[in-house]
């Protein structure tokens, strides 16, 4: 309990002091017990471990992303779903929608003013969740994302830290409290899904990523159910949309501090460079902005605590014999604070990422193993054009230079004060 307390106060700085002062790997007392890893060995050992190690995500998040989620799926049943999603995340059909990244980003900011006061988190949550309705379900007329936009964000801001960590509030009460309203906005949304998921199959036509998984085929050749797939998309909107825009919101945090007018000033040269109007493919490759961005996902940590899996064979983990039923997870707010690996690991130095290349055991924003999220190469794609196209057409600053730790938003940790930004002058 004074655990999870930590964390709702502290979310991105509570992992690292308790290694330091209990070691690591360290464990929560609990039924199950948790067992928590940063050190890059014993996150190899998880991420390698053979198949059947470990059970799936706690069937208690089936109530928030469905039963047969990506999630929620057993080793097997997961290869088979996750081969057969995978395609539209990767390459040239990910690549397919840089254009229209950067054009809603543009949208979104176009009547920006100077002397004008804003919440960059807000705005790429719109960003990020209009790149989502695209993208993955095919809606481009403006009525209706706009419907969807706001049943979306009507279900997210139900998920409160209590029903999303407290398995036991999760009880509808008669028809009363926060679970209660999640669960009404849910099956309103259901409706709304299964409706997308029938006019895909009508229309064979289109490219986007729902009609793509509605003919997708199984191993034997069968299609995924209605369930699957509004189960998946379900799951690629809560993976995708309040984690993309905390990481673009956090880098603007990031390179707007004081202490980092030198990283600012480096990636506005490089992105200068590059002329009028470069496009995606040639945002995409500047080296400095990746490197920006993958420093944000180290300094600011999405999920910097555990999500653990009960062991369900013994494990030996760095010298601990570990019993059947015991909770593991990986500790990805000590792993991304080790000095050993990350000097200095409170500054913000995107260098690092130049100077050296981090193992999947010591860089993890995505996790790691099989289950590395899906969604990873989509994400960062974005945050980089997002990053890129706003940067280009407006200089801003900071509203308050008070530091920001951080708030638990559903599962993630999120800037606790929206990331407040005044405009100081458009350049494009």
């Amino acid at each position: 309990m004074l655990g999870m307390i930590s964390y709702l106060r502290d979310p991105m700085g509570c992992m690292a002091p308790m290694a330091q002062k209990y070691g690591d790997p360290f464990s929560f007392p609990g039924n199950p017990p948790l067992v928590c890893v940063g050190d890059p060995a014993g996150i190899r050992a998880i991420y390698t471990a053979e198949p059947g190690t470990f059970a799936p995500l706690s069937s208690d998040f089936a109530v928030f992303l469905g039963r047969t989620s990506l999630l929620l799926l057993g080793d097997e049943e997961h290869r088979r779903t996750r081969r057969l999603m995978t395609p539209p995340f990767h390459g040239a059909r990910m690549r397919a929608y840089g254009e229209s990244m950067c054009r809603l980003a543009e949208a979104h900011t176009v009547d920006w003013k100077p002397d004008q006061k804003v919440s960059v988190y807000e705005v790429a949550q719109q960003i990020s969740l209009d790149v989502i309705l695209q993208a993955v379900f095919g809606v481009s007329e403006p009525e209706r994302m706009k419907e969807l936009a706001t049943l979306l964000l009507d279900l997210f801001n139900g998920i409160s830290p209590l029903i999303a960590l407290f398995p036991s509030m999760r009880r509808e009460f008669g028809g009363i409290g926060p679970f209660a309203s999640f669960k009404r906005r849910q099956r309103l949304l259901y409706e709304h899904l299964d409706a997308l998921v029938a006019a895909a199959r009508e229309d064979g036509s289109r490219e986007d990523i729902l009609s793509m998984l509605v003919q997708a085929r199984y191993e034997d050749g069968q299609p995924m159910t209605e369930e699957e797939l509004r189960d998946q998309l379900l799951l690629l909107v809560v993976a995708g949309h309040e984690t993309t825009a905390a990481s673009i919101a956090w880098a603007f945090y990031a390179l707007h501090r004081p202490e980092n007018a030198a990283v600012l000033a480096r990636l506005r040269d490089e992105l200068d460079a590059l002329g009028p109007e470069p496009g995606p493919e040639k945002l995409d490759k500047q080296p400095y902005l990746d490197a920006v961005c993958q420093e944000t996902l180290r300094r600011f940590p999405l999920a910097p605590a555990p999500a653990p899996r009960k062991l369900l064979r013994p494990m030996e983990l760095l010298g601990y014999s570990l019993p059947v039923g015991t909770g593991v997870g990986v500790a990805i707010g000590v792993t991304h604070f080790r000095e050993d690996l990350y000097p200095e690991p409170m500054r913000f130095l995107p260098e690092r990422f130049l100077e050296r290349k981090f193992t999947p055991f010591e860089f993890v924003p995505f996790g790691g193993g099989a289950r590395r999220c899906l969604g990873a190469a989509m994400a960062s794609y974005e945050m980089r054009l997002v990053l890129a196209t706003v940067l280009r057409r407006y200089r801003l600053r900071l509203a308050s230079l008070r530091p920001d730790k951080g708030k638990v938003r559903a599962a993630n940790a999120a800037p606790a004060h929206g990331v407040r930004m005044i405009v100081e002058e458009r350049l494009a």
